[in-house]
């Protein structure tokens, strides 16, 4: 069976992870911080419960990418702001130790989008991802989507090698990927999935290898 793969934050309100995972739940991806200093109000609690039931436990951090609070810094020295506040909330077993890590790049939901040209947006970013994983030991991938990350970084990066977590609830076979990327990683395919213990509609994801699964027992199935 495929691993059932989620991802939440405090806006899924309060979770029964006992339930959830009687539902099949096997990962959740959790939203520990936003920018620099804000920490996601529900994510300790949702990582030791989900834990205790469990649940394999992952993090993510949303990213801010600018010149700091005050507008002063450097794309650089923003980027590992961020990327020590998040590896320090769950450093020194403060949490659970997360099988992945991951970054959000997205516009908000309040409208917010990074002011970094393409060339800063890039230099922000391998700031980001080299401090994660320098600290944690942990590749960090990228969450995002095709046309988002198509302008926001130059067409040639070179970050095609990092894990890629794309969004597309398009009914396709497989998602288009940005600029860089041959393949991806996780493929979050829903953001209506309906789990036991959680209120309302849920992110899902599924594995690439997931879908080279599905694909084979379909295929399978119709042989004659």
């Amino acid at each position: 069976m495929a691993d059932k793969i989620i991802d939440v934050s405090s806006n899924n309100n309060s979770i029964d992870w006992r339930k959830a995972a009687g539902d099949g739940v096997t990962d959740v991806i959790i939203r520990l911080s936003l920018g620099t200093g804000t920490v996601d109000k529900k994510a300790a609690t949702n990582a030791k419960a989900a834990q205790a039931a469990g649940i394999r436990v992952s993090y993510y951090h949303l990213g801010y990418p600018d010149h700091g609070t005050g507008g002063t810094l450097t794309p650089e020295e923003d980027a590992t702001q961020e990327a020590g506040h998040f590896t320090s909330l769950f450093g020194n077993n403060a949490l659970p130790a997360p099988r992945w890590l991951a970054i959000d790049l997205e516009k908000m939901s309040t409208g917010w989008d990074t002011p970094l040209n393409k060339t800063d947006y890039l230099n922000w970013l391998i700031v980001f991802l080299n401090d994660v994983y320098n600290t944690t030991g942990i590749p960090c991938m990228i969450y995002s989507n095709k046309p988002y990350l198509d302008a926001h970084l130059p067409a040639s990066h070179t970050l095609g090698k990092m894990h890629l977590w794309i969004a597309n609830y398009n009914k396709v076979s497989t998602p288009p990927l940005p600029k860089g990327w041959t393949d991806y990683f996780l493929w979050q395919y829903t953001a209506k999935a309906t789990i036991n213990g959680i209120p309302g509609p849920c992110d899902m994801s599924k594995t690439a290898v997931s879908l080279h699964l599905e694909k084979l027992r379909k295929k399978v199935s119709t042989v004659r």
